[in-house]
């Protein structure tokens, strides 16, 4: 029996033309077909820009078109809920959008499937419940256990052991009783600070309190009890579709070949991703179940985002040599056939102060305003966390992002805080979406400050803190049509569309607010306690939340240049949160890690190397995934930031330069 028999018909050239109608997709070519048209295992190995994760909504919109059962579903597995919400947005108002996020079908993170299909039916099995799967909340929960004393003496303990830190604690056994059982705590059992940590761990885990890694350590305990589980799984999910699969860490990836081996004839595995844009720490080694297949897979190498200007320079960073005929780029640029200016910028090795300034007034001669208000601008590096200890003549100098810029803040570009009010709630989350980031980061943050509005209105705390909040609103208002559909319908305008706000629009939406708020908790529409939070505030400027407007101020971590030629905001950042993310254009910088990230680099900026072959290190991978990712974010312009010594000195540096233009790139000598 295959997987797919009794399940749908075979998929045909009439339904993927109804798929490409319907999300209006282009470039469908032979290697797309092929995947859109498979229904046994398969892996697919996509290139960044390759419509990738628009291509799975396209296959699992014809599966739940042609789909017979009732009672087994499709299971969509991934690190973040990238694939959900692209169904929401671009399905959402269709049927088959519908059933593909209800029962039989399930889609979330690899967390959520084992949270809900195996750990959760472990505790409730042994008598604890579930609270809440968060590192930092379990942490908090932990820490109460302990008196002040013993809580300080524990985490001096653990401080100079340098083997483990407090927050980094994880159970080792699922018997609670003896959490610390088969980790390696630096002491023993008959110590003080065993017992307090000990003590810590049973407390927090007997209040359902739990971190994301234990979720798996809680689902092998009822794999042991229940070894026909795997069978019982199979047969409710006869198709299973990974996606971001190089993201997938060794633990996870024999989580899931326990539960659904590719070998398995009667099911139907199919694993979606880049093995060049691995550059998560939880997937920072090979796995044993390699990805893609060398055999059962389909290679899409063109990519939508860019040109072949930039698909050149980037392919012979790509650690494994894209398939077939390497990283192709199929984006036209109207009035530049030859692409653009891409430059290195070459600055004294002491002085970065001019990089950002260069960068900005290069992306202003070289691309017209329209284009620019279009798209992102940013710069970023491998290493951002800042290094107040190094400076300009250190050897290690620049080492951080923040040495191009002094007032650059770690972390100042999140949502970590409650808005005062909600419109400014909007307004981070708009911020935050224009300017690259994740929608669903942003989603999250307009979800909860909407649940702190229906708190306001109940008097209480109906709606608890969630690391995913929007789906614990859309789980309360599943039996509250009018409601979710006004929800649903301000995130879409709002945020997804967004479509200018001002104070009279916002007091349009007021009803409709309060309204919500009050079906979500249970509370009076009415409330004065939530007045306030309701309210335009005075310091919110009319234009604030009108993206087609320029704002007075930047954004946090936001450099701004100006010039008579024009003004460009220039993002700054880390290469980890700019994965999945398209610019306009990107600049990389140069940081030190242990070693200077592009100076290690040059062997193949100037063409000695070509992908991994010379890569000896797993630290030297990561560099090159890492420039990889970053170099293929860009759909107009790539740049990079480079010391002077990077090329040499005398001959030597004038014969590199000539290499690097040989090779495509424009140089800008700053140290001159």
């Amino acid at each position: 029996m295959t997987a797919t028999a009794d399940l749908t018909d075979p998929i045909t050239d009439e339904d993927l033309d109804w798929a490409i109608a319907l999300l209006k997709l282009r470039g469908i070519d032979e290697s797309r077909r092929a995947y859109l048209k498979s229904l046994t295992t398969v892996d697919v190995s996509a290139c960044p820009g390759s419509g990738k994760t628009t291509l799975v909504v396209a296959k699992l919109a014809i599966l739940a078109r042609k789909w017979k059962s009732a009672t087994r579903g499709i299971c969509v597995l991934s690190h973040t809920n990238v694939a959900r919400e692209e169904i929401s947005r671009r399905l959402g108002n269709t049927e088959v959008g519908q059933r593909l996020l209800m029962y039989p079908h399930f889609i979330d993170t690899i967390h959520g499937f084992v949270n809900r299909f195996l750990a959760t039916p472990w505790l409730i099995s042994a008598g604890y419940r579930l609270a809440a799967i968060d590192d930092e909340m379990t942490t908090r929960v932990r820490r109460r256990a302990l008196d002040l004393r013993e809580y300080r003496t524990l985490e001096r303990y653990l401080e100079k052991s340098q083997v483990i830190t407090f927050e980094k604690l994880r159970l080792g056994s699922a018997n609670f009783a003896s959490p610390l059982s088969g980790t390696s705590f630096p002491s023993g059992p008959h110590t003080n600070m065993y017992k307090y940590a000990s003590a810590a761990m049973q407390y927090a885990a007997e209040q359902g309190y739990f971190c994301y890694d234990e979720i798996f350590l809680l689902g092998e305990s009822l794999l042991a009890q229940r070894p026909d589980l795997p069978s019982t799984l199979q047969s409710r999910f006869p198709v299973i579709l990974i996606d971001e699969m190089q993201d997938t860490s060794e633990q996870q990836s024999a989580f899931l070949r326990k539960l659904f081996p590719r070998d398995e004839v009667a099911i139907c595995v199919q694993r979606v991703g880049d093995p060049n844009q691995t550059i998560f720490e939880g997937a920072s080694g090979p796995l044993a179940d390699t990805f893609p297949d060398a055999i059962r897979r389909v290679d899409i190498s063109d990519s939508f985002r860019f040109d072949a200007s930039i698909a050149s320079l980037a392919n012979p960073l790509a650690h494994r040599a894209v398939q077939p005929a390497g990283l192709k780029g199929a984006r036209s640029h109207q009035g530049a056939p030859q692409g653009y200016a891409h430059t290195v910028f070459v600055f004294p090795d002491d002085d970065a102060s001019g990089v950002l300034a260069a960068y900005g007034r290069h992306v202003v001669e070289a691309l017209p305003g329209s284009v620019i208000s279009s798209g992102s601008v940013t710069a970023v590096g491998a290493v951002h966390k800042p290094a107040p200890d190094v400076g300009p003549g250190h050897e290690h100098f620049p080492k951080s992002v923040s040495h191009y810029w002094h007032e650059y803040q770690l972390g100042a570009e999140r949502l970590t805080h409650r808005p005062a009010t909600l419109a400014e709630a909007f307004v981070a989350a708009r911020k935050l979406a224009s300017s690259g980031g994740p929608l669903h980061r942003g989603v999250d943050g307009v979800a909860a400050a909407i649940s702190y509005l229906a708190n306001l209105q109940a008097g209480s705390s109906q709606i608890k803190a969630s690391s995913r909040q929007h789906l614990l609103l859309e789980k309360r208002l599943a039996a509250r049509g009018d409601a979710r559909a006004i929800y649903r319908d301000l995130l879409a305008r709002y945020l997804i569309d967004r479509e200018p706000l001002n104070p009279a629009r916002w007091n349009e939406l007021q009803p409709r607010l309060r309204m919500l708020g009050a079906a979500i908790g249970n509370g009076d529409a009415q409330a004065i306690a939530a007045t306030d939070y309701l309210a335009w505030p005075d310091a919110l400027a009319p234009t604030a939340i009108d993206d087609k407007t320029p704002t007075l101020a930047a954004a946090a971590n936001c450099y701004r240049y100006v010039s008579t030629a024009g003004c460009v905001d220039i993002h700054l950042g880390s290469i980890h949160k700019t994965k999945g993310q398209t610019h306009l254009a990107t600049l990389l910088l140069e940081t030190f890690n242990r070693t200077h990230f592009l100076d290690a680099l040059m062997p193949w900026m100037l063409g000695n190397h070509a992908n991994g072959a010379k890569c000896t290190s797993r630290a030297a991978v990561q560099r090159l995934m890492q420039a990889y990712v970053a170099m293929t974010r860009p759909t107009h312009l790539l740049c990079l930031a480079i010391r002077a010594s990077s090329l040499d000195s005398g001959k030597g540096a004038a014969a590199n330069t000539q290499r690097l233009i040989e090779r495509g790139w424009h140089v800008q000598n700053l140290a001159q």
